[in-house]
């Protein structure tokens, strides 16, 4: 028989060699896979914690957001009711400016009412007519003069103790109600005038000059009671003055007897061309029970006043 020649075995062939080959990568490949997994593990395990604390710091975060949020909120809802305050404030405020308006235009309406009745009061005052003319119970003085003169009794029983203190408080007041004064005088009954150099002359009109004068009024003492010739002795020497003279006699006693024939004398002398007084004469009476004769002087003024145009006004000290 025919024994079959076989081809020799190659232990190492192609095919063994493959197969080597690939087991020993895919041995490789495994440790490269475990090491790649260990490591992937690692890092995996550092993420993890970086992420949980960046989870705790946004938590926190939200929890101070929520509490600025809420601080917001807060201030928002303060905001609001300030908002609503002011609002309603505002209403108020829109409600009562037209009451307010209304209030306002009462007010000047009642003031134009008072303004024209001073007008009034003022015209009336101002005319010179029979209706103004002073009467014996109501005695008005006109206020309206461009020039005063006072003729005072400044003898002792005007002058003593505190009296002078309320003459003088009269001649202040009977002055401060002249605003519109140009000029003014002050004598003495007897005729001496307090400003001597000054005599048949006007004291200009202004504060300073007032207030001169009445401090000087205070030392102004010792003449006598002779109103008659304080009044002649004024209408010679102011008679003529151009504009409104008024002339206030102050006094407590008067001695002569035939009062009629001086009272007429007076009368006559104030007369201009057409019969009617050029100066007004008024007559301030100080009654002193226990000294001169207040009641003589009274009866005299009154006669006086009422032929000049005047009025008579009576003191008690």
């Amino acid at each position: 028989m025919r024994r079959i020649k076989r081809p020799p075995i190659e232990v190492f062939n192609l095919s063994f060699l493959d197969i080597i080959s690939c087991a020993f990568g895919a041995v490789i490949m495994l440790v490269l896979l475990a090491k790649n997994g260990e490591q992937d593990t690692e890092q995996g395990s550092a993420d993890l914690s970086v992420l949980i604390e960046n989870v705790l710091a946004a938590q926190q975060s939200v929890e101070s957001l929520k509490g600025a949020l809420s601080d917001k909120q807060q201030e928002l809802a303060a905001a609001q009711a300030q908002s609503a305050s002011v609002t309603e404030q505002q209403k108020n405020l829109e409600t009562s400016i037209p009451r307010a308006q209304q209030t306002l235009a009462q007010l000047q309406d009642k003031a134009k009412s008072l303004r024209e009745e001073i007008r009034q009061a003022n015209a009336r005052l101002n005319v010179e007519n029979s209706a103004q003319e002073p009467d014996e119970e109501v005695g008005g003085i006109p206020t309206d003069a461009d020039y005063v003169v006072f003729v005072i009794d400044n003898s002792g029983s005007m002058s003593s103790g505190s009296s002078w203190m309320k003459v003088t408080q009269v001649v202040k007041d009977i002055i401060k109600s002249h605003p519109q004064m140009k000029g003014f005088q002050i004598m003495a009954a007897d005729g001496t005038h307090m400003y001597s150099s000054q005599r048949g002359k006007w004291l200009s009109d202004s504060q300073s000059m007032r207030d001169k004068a009445i401090s000087r009024l205070a030392g102004f003492r010792g003449g006598a009671s002779a109103p008659e010739v304080g009044i002649n002795d004024a209408l010679d020497l102011y008679g003529s003055t151009q504009g409104k003279v008024s002339l206030y006699v102050f006094g407590d006693d008067y001695r002569p007897a035939d009062l009629d024939s001086v009272v007429s004398q007076i009368t006559s002398k104030n007369a201009d061309q057409s019969g009617r007084a050029k100066v007004r004469i008024h007559g301030i009476g100080f009654n002193r029970p226990r000294n001169g004769n207040a009641q003589q002087f009274a009866a005299f003024m009154q006669a006086v006043a009422k032929r000049n145009r005047g009025a008579f006004v009576g003191l008690y000290f």
